[in-house]
């Protein structure tokens, strides 16, 4: 009778231990599928890191917040490259033409600067909804960033072209 009570005592006893096992699994998992849907993302982003027509910046930030749409969602902006794999076959980007997708008014800031680790930040330009503009860097220099910024609850930048 005791090595009955005993057998059943130490499996009883390693049970909690699995559950808790994959309890731990399952919650890691979870955390990790959460924070996948919750990080945001560009839906029309095929992986190619290039700024081109069609890519979308989106910020729910607050309006004291700038999101960088040179880090997320636009890609790189110094050059155009038409095909992604040939850096030879790139030019400098002279102009990104954008859209305000969103319900509201945004502040857009363009960053540029001659070289690589030398910048400087061009006006803020308001864009109202359904507006298009022509964002340039200077005379000459490099087109590193666009940050956007906005009042309203949601802005959304869509680039229309790239030259």
């Amino acid at each position: 009778m005791n090595a009955v009570r005993r057998s059943t005592l130490s499996a009883a006893r390693r049970h909690p231990e699995r559950i808790s096992a994959a309890t731990w699994l399952a919650c890691a998992a979870l955390t990790l599928v959460a924070l996948c849907i919750s990080l945001p993302h560009d839906g029309a982003d095929t992986g190619d890191d290039r700024v081109g027509a069609g890519r979308t910046c989106r910020s729910a930030l607050p309006a004291d917040q700038e999101l960088s749409c040179g880090t997320y969602g636009f890609g790189d902006l110094r050059y155009v490259c038409p095909v992604p794999d040939a850096p030879r076959r790139c030019s400098r980007t002279t102009q990104v033409r954008i859209r305000n997708a969103g319900p509201s008014t945004v502040y857009v800031t363009v960053i540029h600067g001659p070289r690589q680790g030398e910048r400087r930040q061009g006006p803020e330009r308001e864009i109202a909804p359904g507006h298009t503009a022509g964002l340039r860097p200077g005379q000459g220099d490099l087109l590193f960033d666009l940050t956007l910024r906005g009042a309203g609850p949601l802005k959304t930048l869509t680039v229309v072209s790239v030259r």
